[in-house]
């Protein structure tokens, strides 16, 4: 699943624990692991509440990311 895929990419590019996101967002750890394996799907406010905890455009948890040569 693209989400979960780019979530724990963009949280492990930033050196964040699941942990850490929890913190940020009241999510509990357990509903972010679940995200990341692909085996639950959040609703947009979810979306909105991780795009701000890792500080980065709601689009960019969605969209594949970008090859650079």
């Amino acid at each position: 699943m693209i989400i979960g895929d780019r979530l724990r990419e963009m949280r492990e590019a930033k050196k964040l624990s699941q942990g850490d996101i929890e913190k940020r967002t009241g999510l509990l750890r357990c509903y972010i692991s679940r995200v990341e394996n692909g085996d639950t799907v959040p609703a947009i406010e979810t979306l909105e509440k991780l795009a701000r905890a890792l500080e980065v455009p709601l689009s960019k948890q969605t969209s594949p990311p970008v090859e650079q040569n």
